[in-house]
């Protein structure tokens, strides 16, 4: 899971580097909105922190990938078809980043 945020000014896409479960630890640790400096046009923008959203890591689901069609083919030489249970882990590794980015993206901050 990654943190994102879009600039107010030029609108692009930035990504807020410490990553934490839930909206409510975020805003137990930065408050209710933050300076946020843009990577493309370098200005500096107070942004609340209902405007961050939790967007899915494709890497981890790459990893899962790979992780999961290696062990299908060990486990294919050594058990036979059972092993094509390892298909699964990829299923596995992008059901856990949905439900994670779901449970961040759901809880918002209540506007002052």
């Amino acid at each position: 899971m990654k943190l994102a945020y879009r600039c107010p000014s030029c609108k692009a896409t930035n990504y807020y580097t410490p990553v934490i479960a839930t909206r409510g630890d975020l805003h137990m640790k930065i408050g209710d909105s933050f300076n946020a400096n843009c990577t493309s046009c370098n200005s500096i923008e107070k942004v609340h922190i209902n405007k961050i959203t939790a967007v899915q890591d494709k890497r981890l689901i790459v990893i899962g990938a790979i992780i999961g069609l290696a062990s299908a083919i060990i486990l294919w030489s050594i058990f036979g078809a059972i092993g094509t249970v390892a298909v699964g882990i990829p299923i596995l590794f992008m059901s856990v980043e949905s439900s994670a980015t779901n449970t961040f993206n759901k809880y918002m901050i209540r506007r002052r």
